[in-house]
């Protein structure tokens, strides 16, 4: 096979995107030779890809000096209005990342690419919408090629409700992606979501990069639950948690002055906005870190937070800090918010590696969080042995 990825965003130590991109090229790679395209700033050469191109495109993003936005901006007024518009149709075709000139180079580059080396198979990648764009030309220009639509979120989330006028989200996207020959979602929840979208959907799930140590336990002075990434307003939110953790410092179950709570992330303010009532010497909060300090303190932690979502008739909700998590060996802790995830549990409970509560399961969240931190009393550490077999299926 002659393969063909665009992936605006691609690196295996970026963002959670650039990094499913980035291992779904390796799988590509083994299947045959691989050519990339992907945008200047996060394209390097790989020892995989046969050819990997930049395209140097200004876009808003890059004009504006906007590379990410906190939850606290996001839920000003103003800036609340207007993100839902910038990844809508038809604003998309001006405001989405890459814009209108990242998308006719890469059409360009592409169509040399593909009557150079005879490609037959070309993978693309939402978000953003740019490269589903220039593959749906692509497949106009070229109908033998094998075209997989990739999608790791959902387009139009029916929860977490990100963009205007959904329903013509739904129509738009159905008539990009219809010429796909494969439609892939990282869950089969999401999978459902789509349903109607296109008649080849599959799940592949982000890839599970190192299995974990056989057993882990880390020393440590206090009993640490970390968490590092985003946080989503009244999606992916510590609330449950600090609620658990109020309530057995009320009942005199936790020491304050062993317990840390850990959060690394862009969202600090907005993580300790959560916090109140937590006493100080309880909370090690601060702002955005580098991939490698993050994975240290995951390797650290006595337990490792998830935040994730659901609703009746809707979960799977993988977010790729789970495969993250996963290959540490450490505890899970996952907080569904809404009333619960299947999937997750599923996934989570026959790695055997940690626990899945929903919203409505206060009281066995606050059983769990004392057992554990007991254990780690004993010794100063919470061994922990993840069933490996279980996970090999998710490796790269």
């Amino acid at each position: 096979m002659k393969a063909l990825q665009l992936a605006y965003f691609y690196s295996p130590n970026n963002s959670p995107g650039a990094r499913r991109a980035y291992y779904v090229g390796l799988e590509l790679a083994r299947a045959g030779d691989l050519y990339v395209l992907s945008s200047q700033e996060l394209v390097t050469k790989f020892d995989h890809a046969k050819e990997a191109i930049s395209v140097n495109a200004p876009d808003l993003r890059s004009l504006s000096g906007v590379k990410t936005v906190s939850v606290r901006t996001a839920k000003s007024t103003v800036v609340s209005r207007l993100l839902p518009l910038r990844q809508a149709f038809p604003f998309l075709f001006v405001t989405d990342d890459g814009g209108p000139v990242y998308r006719r180079k890469a059409y360009q580059e592409a169509c040399a690419l593909i009557e150079k080396h005879g490609i037959t198979t070309v993978f693309s990648s939402f978000r953003p919408w740019s490269d589903h764009l220039v593959a749906a030309r692509l497949k106009k220009r070229f109908p033998a090629i094998r075209w997989i639509a990739d999608f790791r979120d959902l387009p139009v989330d029916p929860v977490h409700q990100t963009i205007w006028w959904p329903s013509l989200q739904r129509w738009w996207g159905k008539r990009i992606i219809r010429s796909a020959d494969e439609v892939w979602m990282v869950s089969e929840g999401q999978r459902q979501q789509m349903s109607g979208w296109h008649p080849n959907i599959k799940v592949r799930y982000n890839a599970l990069a190192d299995l974990p140590p056989d057993r882990t336990a880390p020393l440590s002075q206090h009993f640490t639950i970390a968490y590092t990434g985003s946080l989503y307003p009244d999606m992916r939110t510590p609330e449950k948690l600090v609620a658990a953790l109020r309530s057995l410092l009320d009942a005199g179950r936790l020491d304050e002055n062993k317990v840390r709570l850990v959060y690394r992330g862009k969202d600090d303010s907005y993580f300790r906005s959560f916090t109140n009532g937590l006493p100080e010497c309880m909370l090690d909060v601060e702002s955005s870190i580098t991939a490698d300090a993050a994975k240290a303190i995951q390797a650290n932690a006595q337990l490792l937070l998830l935040l994730t979502w659901s609703a009746p008739g809707y979960y799977g909700v993988l977010t790729a800090k789970l495969w993250e998590y996963l290959s540490t060996g450490r505890p899970i802790l996952a907080l569904v918010k809404g009333p619960g995830d299947p999937e997750l549990k599923k996934i989570i409970e026959t790695a055997e590696a940690g626990a899945v509560f929903s919203d409505q399961e206060s009281a066995l969240l606050e059983k769990w969080l004392l057992e554990n931190y007991e254990k780690w009393l004993e010794s100063g550490t919470l061994p922990w042995s993840t069933n490996r077999p279980g996970l090999k299926q998710y490796l790269v």
